[in-house]
């Protein structure tokens, strides 16, 4: 999109929001600054079954630590403001390794979301009272996942946070039932020159949830739309050169069907089925995408699309009361989605990949959680033209996670 047309179509929301917004000057507001946060002990296991040449590479372990730093203020009742810091730098984690940097220099701490709300009727309700609508600008959280309703990792990076702004709407239907719209502009790569293209997101997504007393049943669709996409952003999916992290797994030209970039229309669909037996919470949940954009690759004979991604899982118990358990399965084919976003412990943060995660979680004291994740994964294709994600693939990964909540 033409950076001038941006411009106008940033300039022309906030406009509109303008019109809307109520005056609200005499009411009074607490603007004091809201602080919370955690910090996270892990130690990670690696053990490789076997390396692209089939030959085993050596086990390796680590410790490593997250801290995150979460702050947020209403400014008036239609402005907040919200914030993240976290440890190190990359962009699909806040884990710092000890060790990194060596002879104990110091970790560096980076901002994660810093976002700017502004909401047309005070505290973003609809004067009905029966929904609610507001718009974001800034490094913001991703509106396009589930919160609590299964692992939610097949698209996305849990740590991603998407710049640029957005609009999030949703409304009470009859009975139990809700109803949500969200859409936005995110900027993926700002190049300098005038006349250059900027590589964008502008993803639509709605859905449905309805719940009883025990039971609540939600769906989704996302429809992703990424243009203006150029070489450097298709080699940084294929083997994450010039990368703020590590990837690879996308066919260079079979992303988007040309080498030099092009646009990417990615559909997904996600649902989950939440009930309780007794008094033991159970979570069934499942999703699809397909890469429509995808082409057969030129550049490597017998080379398809790739462009499937599914997933399953099940959750049973709360880590509150008992325990929390539960086991997912992800495929995710090499040119599903960009594999720049692929979430990085999942997968290694790559597509061409398929796994198996069980997961353990139990509250041991008040604001202090202990974790078990157990990753397995392989590649899918093993054709020369995904030697990136073949490498190192089929592996076996443990962690386990002491968290402090504050």
């Amino acid at each position: 999109m033409n950076k001038r047309i941006m411009t106008l179509v940033v300039g022309g929301l906030l406009f509109l929001v303008s019109g809307f917004v109520t005056d609200s000057r005499a009411e009074d507001v607490d603007k004091g600054l809201k602080l919370g946060g955690s910090i996270r002990g892990r130690y990670e296991y690696f053990n490789w079954l076997n390396d692209a040449e089939g030959e085993k590479k050596d086990d390796r372990g680590r410790f490593r630590y997250r801290l995150r730093l979460d702050g947020k203020a209403k400014i008036n009742p239609n402005s907040k403001f919200y914030f993240r810091l976290v440890s190190g730098d990359d962009s699909r984690s806040g884990n710092v390794t000890l060790g990194d940097p060596k002879d104990m220099a110091p970790n560096s701490l980076s901002v994660r979301y810093a976002a700017m709300v502004i909401t047309p009727w005070a505290d973003g309700k609809l004067p009905s009272g029966n929904g609610k609508w507001s718009f974001d600008f800034g490094r913001v959280k991703n509106p396009y996942k589930w919160k609590g309703h299964g692992k939610d990792m097949m698209m996305w990076d849990g740590d991603i946070s998407l710049a640029g702004s957005g609009t999030q709407f949703s409304h009470k239907l009859g009975g139990s039932g809700s109803f949500f719209l969200q859409t936005g502009y995110y900027v993926i790569d700002e190049n300098s020159k005038n006349d250059s293209k900027d590589p964008y997101m502008a993803p639509v997504q709605g859905g449905i949830i309805f719940g009883g007393d025990k039971t609540t049943v939600g769906v989704r669709a996302t429809y992703y739309y990424m243009g203006e996409l150029d070489a450097a952003f298709i080699m940084r999916g294929v083997d994450g050169t010039d990368g703020v992290t590590k990837s690879g797994g996308n066919i260079e030209d079979g992303l988007t069907g040309d080498i030099e970039g092009g646009n990417l229309q990615v559909i997904e669909a996600q649902a989950f089925f939440a009930t309780t037996l007794g008094s033991v919470p159970l979570v069934l949940s499942g999703g699809y995408a397909n890469n429509n954009s995808a082409e057969p690759s030129v550049m490597y004979d017998g080379v398809g699309k790739n462009s499937v991604a599914y997933n399953a899982g099940i959750e049973v118990g709360a880590k509150k009361k008992a325990l929390l358990g539960g086991i997912g399965l992800y495929h995710i084919e090499a040119n599903a989605f960009p594999s720049q976003f692929i979430d990085s412990d999942l997968l290694d943060g790559y597509t061409n990949r398929e796994g198996i995660l069980f997961f353990l979680a139990k509250r041991v004291m008040k604001n202090t959680d202990l974790g078990l994740q157990y990753f397995r994964s392989d590649a899918i294709d093993k054709n020369d033209a995904l030697s990136e994600s073949v490498k190192n693939s089929k592996r076996n990964r443990l962690q386990v996670d002491m968290i402090y909540k504050f």
